[in-house]
């Protein structure tokens, strides 16, 4: 309760207090600037989710903003239409070119995604000014805002009507961001390969966050344009794109107090450069932020000191030039290349994420209280280990050019078995998990489980079919606490349409969600470290988590990649404790791993890999003194009975 009561009740407090300064405020300029407050702080918030979540540079937005300005514009003004009608046709242009746009854009990622979306901004912008029979071109499109329920629009109705927008999305995008959903937005941006291999489906989130995004971005544009009531390509140029992505770092991604500071900062940065005494202000307040940004990095060293003193001494130069230069805004694209350095270096959080911290402490938010775990007979049921062909390699192949990495490979593995999976060194192990997983496409052969083939080359729809797998590197969700690691992955949980979500009627499946995972932490020992972030455990911890993650997909065949790989003694014994937990509910499981003591105490059978192609295959002690196993590991063949017996395989 007192959790819900101080975020809850800071959002109720916060918008109570705007919509009362039409009451206080006369001034049409700064009702103005309140109202493109309003309006910047929803294109923020859709900015924030491909920036922030999906962590990809997005210098699209500007043209959505632009397009649905002109969309809205055209809308009042060639089709007679009002302004619902022309805010839902912006909102719709922006989904739908986010839509196609993301189609190959996100297939790129980093600088090509960039370019990607500034090529978008460019020939949008271009169309605008050339389209003259329909836009105006350079010379403008003018419009005024279409009486709404036959009343007129005036400055403080619409500041209240952009207000209540900003609200609803504000509301529904914190349903959204709490859900599944916004899970596979963070997750993918951490580890797109391992979402796939969740069932998660990494594409069609990254498409979906994108053209959210933009369609927020058109709501936003339309109302810029009843706001302005006059259009012009030029607004729509590059300082503007960089002006929001200065927003969003600046105010913290992730975040919709993050987006709202950051639309705060960029409606008053103008101001600000007008007036010397309040640049002068402000610019003091960032030094002095870098400064504690700086000393906290240095005390907890977790920032090299370029990192600390960098922003310091960028933000120095800024209170340095508001005392020398006599004009600000001459200097103002030096002075948001400056703010933009300092924040992407030395506080890459944002102001709130700074914040955060000291406000939690401050005021001692308590975390969400967690439930009593499900019954993991629920969550995990208990199947029958019959014995039966589960997974069968018919011939499989994959050839890397003229590498053989996997030739002519043929295996069957049964239901309830722990088949082991072993080899020297680039012997094809990890080769044959990335086809039977869907990383990689055989070069021939088939994969089938239970009689039915495998799709080829789809990690997301191989686990769909009901094969979970852990990675030799692992492949955590870092920003993402234990809990939320294991929620992202769950299956048959999530059943609620998108519309519900948004309106915060998800809530029931969320908190079996968090039930169910607790229950499957619990069986790994990992259920009282469920609230600490993925990154922050230990090591041991993070190999026990990826195996609960994979896991919650209540798979048939679970593969673990080497999951002793760098583990301490103690942590080997933990981890074989819980493997066999999990054989024990009839979970068929292959393990590839290089520790034979573990491979010795699991296996039921051993089936050992060298040059891509099986040499030898048995039980655990047959396997280790077999001549061509030996000859494979140590590279001479065995010594004869006369002289010693055969070597067996190093541990």
């Amino acid at each position: 309760m007192k959790r819900i009561l101080l975020l809850r009740g800071a959002e109720l407090i916060v918008f109570a207090l705007l919509a009362t300064i039409p009451l206080l405020v006369v001034n049409p300029y700064a009702l103005g600037l309140l109202t493109l407050l309003a309006i910047y702080g929803i294109l923020l918030i859709g900015l924030d989710v491909t920036v922030g979540y999906l962590g990809q540079v997005n210098l699209a937005h500007v043209a959505f903003l632009g397009l649905g300005a002109y969309t809205a514009g055209l809308v009042v003004t060639k089709l007679g239409l009002g302004m619902a009608p022309a805010l839902l046709a912006a909102m719709a242009v922006g989904l739908l070119l986010g839509g196609l746009l993301a189609l190959p854009a996100l297939r790129l990622e980093g600088p090509q995604f960039a370019l990607a979306t500034l090529s978008f901004s460019a020939l949008s912008t271009t169309a605008l000014n050339e389209l003259e029979g329909l836009t105006g071109g350079a010379q403008g499109l003018s419009l005024s805002r279409p009486p709404v329920f036959g009343y007129a629009l005036t400055p403080p109705l619409f500041y209240w009507l952009c207000m209540a927008l900003l609200a609803v999305v504000w509301m529904l995008m914190r349903n959204l961001l709490a859900s599944q959903w916004g899970r596979a937005f963070e997750a993918l941006r951490d580890s797109p390969i391992a979402t796939d291999a969740m069932g998660v489906g990494t594409y069609r989130h990254k498409v979906a966050a994108f053209a959210l995004g933009s369609g927020l971005g058109g709501l936003a544009g339309g109302l810029y344009a009843f706001n302005f009531q006059y259009l012009q390509p030029q607004s729509f140029t590059y300082d503007l794109m960089i002006i929001l992505l200065l927003g969003v770092v600046l105010g913290g991604r992730k975040s919709l107090w993050g987006a709202f500071v950051g639309a705060s900062v960029i409606v008053l940065l103008p101001n600000l450069l007008s007036n010397r005494l309040l640049f002068q202000v402000f610019s003091g307040l960032g030094f002095a932020m870098a400064l504690a940004a700086g000393w906290r990095g240095l005390m907890k060293k977790t920032t090299r000191p370029f990192q600390a003193l960098a922003p310091v001494a960028a933000m120095g130069l800024l209170v340095v030039g508001g005392l020398l230069v006599e004009n600000t805004e001459d200097w103002r694209k030096a002075i948001f290349a400056l703010m933009l350095f300092s924040v992407v270096v030395g506080l890459p959080e944002g102001i709130m994420g700074f914040l955060a911290l000291f406000l939690a402490k401050l005021f001692r938010v308590p975390h969400a209280p967690l439930p009593e775990p499900s019954d993991l007979d629920a969550v995990l049921p208990v199947r029958a280990a019959d014995g039966s062909p589960l997974l069968v390699l018919e011939d499989l192949k994959r050839y890397f050019g003229g590498v053989k990495a996997v030739d002519g490979l043929s295996m069957t593995i049964r239901s309830g078995a722990i088949h082991g999976l072993i080899g020297p060194n680039g012997s094809g192990k990890s080769t044959v998990v990335n086809v039977i997983s869907g990383l990689y496409t055989p070069s021939s052969g088939r994969t089938l489980l239970r009689g039915v083939a495998l799709p080829s080359g789809s990690l997301f729809q191989v686990a769909q079919a009901g094969v979970a797998r852990t990675f030799q590197n692992l492949q955590l969700f870092g920003e993402l606490t234990t809990l939320e690691n294991v929620m992202v992955a769950l299956k048959g949980v999530y059943r609620s349409s998108l519309p519900l979500v948004l309106l915060g009627l998800a809530r029931t499946e969320e908190r079996r969600a968090r039930a169910d995972a607790l229950a499957l932490l619990e069986l790994i020992g990992l259920k009282a470290q469920a609230l600490t972030k993925a990154k922050d455990l230990t090591y041991g911890a993070q190999r026990f988590l990826e195996i609960a993650r994979a896991l919650a997909r209540k798979p048939d065949l679970l593969i673990l990649d080497e999951p002793a790989a760098g583990l301490a003694h103690p942590d080997v014994l933990q981890q074989i404790e819980i493997i066999k937990r999990i054989h024990q509910r009839g979970i068929t499981i292959v393990l590839i791993e290089h520790h034979m003591d573990v491979v010795s105490e699991l296996c039921d059978t051993v089936t050992v890999l060298d040059g891509g192609k099986i040499i030898a295959e048995g039980t655990p002690e047959e396997i280790k003194r077999h001549p061509r196993v030996v000859e494979a590991y140590l590279g001479h063949p065995p010594q004869t009975e006369t002289s010693g017996g055969a070597e067996p395989l190093p541990a």
